[in-house]
């Protein structure tokens, strides 16, 4: 995953990100991505409601749709701290 914050960019092009009601940080091995319900997506590592942690291998599985976040998340592989609803919502720029 060289460039997580393309390839987030990329999958969010065209959708409505408002569904998620709050700002999500992705922090996957050594990136961050910033993501808003504004459509926004950065490399910044500022606060967000709801801060996702994940190693890159389960994030290609996830966007692949291999597995979902839910999986991820029960097989302790997806950490969540914040809004626990917004991340049930980052489904919208994840998957395919």
């Amino acid at each position: 995953m060289d460039n997580l914050v393309e390839l987030i960019t990329q999958n969010a092009e065209g959708k409505d990100l408002s569904v998620l009601g709050g700002t999500v940080k992705l922090v996957v091995d050594d990136q961050t991505v910033f993501v808003t319900p504004e459509g926004d997506v950065s490399s910044s590592d500022e606060d967000a409601d709801c801060t996702m942690t994940i190693d890159s291998e389960t994030m290609l599985s996830i966007m692949n749709g291999e597995t979902s976040g839910q999986a991820a998340f029960m097989t302790g592989k997806l950490k969540v701290s914040g809004d626990m609803g917004i991340a049930l919502k980052t489904q919208a720029f994840l998957g395919n």
